[in-house]
């Protein structure tokens, strides 16, 4: 991406439809390209004081307008990303509700040799909002076309160009 803007590139769609794997914390690192100063999640645990997490200096380094993509398939570290992104105005978030999956569970062991897997600890955006079990409302909400199963997609993607078009106006002004 920093040679996309290093070649002249003058906005990114960042598509994180259907991301629901990896590491929480993988989120907030690749925020960090993005946001150069400010909040990028708020951490709330059982046992311990909410703690912030926050750009550091020398973030930012990617500055161009984005618009990202999302849907309820995004989930967890794209959840944080697009937070972040979002509460420091560096993204417009085109698309659907994200899952609501950013929390972070263990394995607490029971006496019987059993266990119990639960939540331990939440993410919430910089405004300290939960966005497990609500997920993030986009910006501009895009709503995919209902497809038959097995008939062929439409031709278009109306997210896609929803975010083609908001770019657009923001490169103009």
């Amino acid at each position: 991406m920093a040679q996309l803007q290093r070649d002249g590139a003058r906005a990114l769609v960042l598509d994180v439809r259907g991301t629901a794997r990896g590491p929480l914390q993988t989120g907030l690192e690749s925020a960090r390209l993005f946001v150069p100063a400010g909040t990028l999640a708020i951490l709330e645990s059982r046992n311990e004081a909410r703690r912030t997490v926050s750009a550091a200096s020398g973030d930012g380094a990617i500055a161009m307008p984005l618009a990202v993509l999302t849907d309820f398939g995004t989930a967890g570290a794209a959840e944080l990303f697009v937070a972040a992104l979002t509460a420091n105005k560096r993204a417009e978030t085109v698309g659907e509700r994200t899952q609501g999956r950013a929390a972070i569970q263990r394995l607490f062991p029971l006496p019987d040799g059993g266990g119990l897997w639960m939540s331990h600890a939440w993410y919430l955006t910089p405004a300290g909002t939960a966005i497990h079990e609500r997920g993030l409302q986009p910006d501009v909400p895009v709503s995919q076309p209902d497809v038959e199963f097995g008939s062929p997609a439409p031709a278009g993607d109306p997210t896609i160009e929803k975010a083609l078009e908001r770019l657009a106006g923001r490169l103009v002004s």
